[in-house]
């Protein structure tokens, strides 16, 4: 997947965007202001579902240092599947059945961008109508 496969109208990557802006919002230590800058963009495309907005987010992940990078894809990961455990445990008081996550990850060695965290998120986030 990349940048064209995305649909900003899509509610589920909207969500991906958003668990990636949370956890950047979280990130301490070194790099700590770029990563609330690259937030505040993603934020941007969450507000504007912008094409170009999603563009200048994406290269301003793809400027982090890459260890806080794959910090900020680990932490996403997680965050995700604690909305998807969330709404499992929602969804059977609401008797629904939540969707299965499916379990993959970045590939070993392998630095990742920002189309990678976002498909991380997308595999691990709640269904939800678009």
């Amino acid at each position: 997947m990349d940048l064209n496969d995305l649909s900003l109208d899509d509610n589920r990557t909207i969500q991906a965007i958003g668990i990636l802006a949370d956890v950047l919002d979280g990130v301490e230590g070194p790099g700590g202001l770029d990563t609330v800058l690259v937030s505040k963009a993603l934020r941007q495309v969450i507000a504007t579902k912008s094409q170009p907005a999603f563009e200048f987010a994406s290269r301003a992940f793809n400027t982090l240092d890459p260890e806080v990078r794959r910090e900020v894809a680990e932490k996403s990961d997680e965050a995700a599947q604690h909305a998807v455990e969330l709404r499992g445990r929602v969804g059977g008081f609401l008797s629904t059945a939540p969707k299965k996550p499916v379990a993959q990850g970045p590939v070993v060695g392998q630095q990742p961008n920002f189309i990678t965290a976002l498909n991380l998120r997308s595999r691990r986030r709640p269904n939800t109508p678009s």
